[in-house]
Order: C-alpha cells, then structure tokens, then sequence
C-alpha cells in the first residue's frame, strides 16, 4: 500500500494533485513511537541513560512497556531494563533516565529493543507496538530492534 501510494504521488504533480501527496505523507509519518537513545553519563553507580519519546501516531498512548538488552561492544548481553514510556499525547515528547548499576557507559556498544511487553495504544497488539517503534540513538551506543 505504501508503495502504491509513493508512485501514485510521483505522477500526481503531473495532474496538479500535490495536496493528496502532502496529506498522505502526513499520515504515513503519524505512525510511529519514536524511541532516541539520547545520552549516556557515567554517574557513580554506573551509566544513566536517557530517552526521547515522541509520539507521531494518530492518538493517544496511555503506555508502552519494553524490554531492553543492554550489550558490550562484543555484542554480548550484560543486562536488562524495562522501560515505559507512560501517557503521551499525539504530538508529545518525554525524556525518561534509568541508571544501569556496575555498568560502565564507555563498555556498552548496543541497547536492544528486545520485545514490547505491554501496548495500550488503540488497540494494537504487542507485536503492532513493536512494528511502530523507530528507534534511533544521538550518541555512540547503538539503539536498535
């Protein structure tokens, strides 16, 4: 469907029908939860990280639980975390911190979004939550699926 939609987009100009290609791009963009791997700092009892949540879906998230695999630079995994994201509003961001105890940020090389353990987004499964996280990290840590 995506695709359809991206070629019918490429001929409309044509037909000067630019505003459905606009309006369809804006929805295509509405729907994702956009998780950022934000910072890490090395704290006295280990490495606090911190995320960016931005809600581009088309409504309400009341909570997305997830568990994360944190990884050493040899990709093996040294921890998990579950984090939440908490009630966002189309639109809305939050910055979320978890300390992640004896662990030094310099020896992480991956946080892997591991799986999604509770969805409470419109009705959409676990796995449908999992589907719509696009993750992305500012700092040298990978954050990825």
């Amino acid at each position: 469907m995506l695709n359809l939609t991206r070629k019918i987009c490429h001929l409309l100009p044509v037909l000067g029908l630019i505003a459905f290609c606009q309006s369809a791009t804006a929805q295509e963009a509405k729907q994702e939860l956009m998780l950022e791997l934000n910072n890490a700092q090395q704290v006295e009892s280990g490495c606090r990280v911190s995320f960016l949540f931005h809600n581009t879906l088309a409504g309400t998230i009341s909570d997305v639980a997830m568990e994360v695999a944190i990884m050493d630079k040899a990709q093996m995994t040294q921890d998990f975390l579950l984090i939440s994201t908490g009630r966002l509003t189309q639109g809305k961001r939050r910055i979320l911190q978890y300390d992640l105890p004896d662990i030094a940020c310099a020896d992480i090389g991956t946080i892997l979004i591991n799986d999604v353990s509770d969805c409470q987004i419109n009705e959409m499964t676990a796995a449908q939550c999992l589907d719509a996280i696009r993750p992305s990290s500012r700092i040298d840590i990978k954050l990825g699926l």
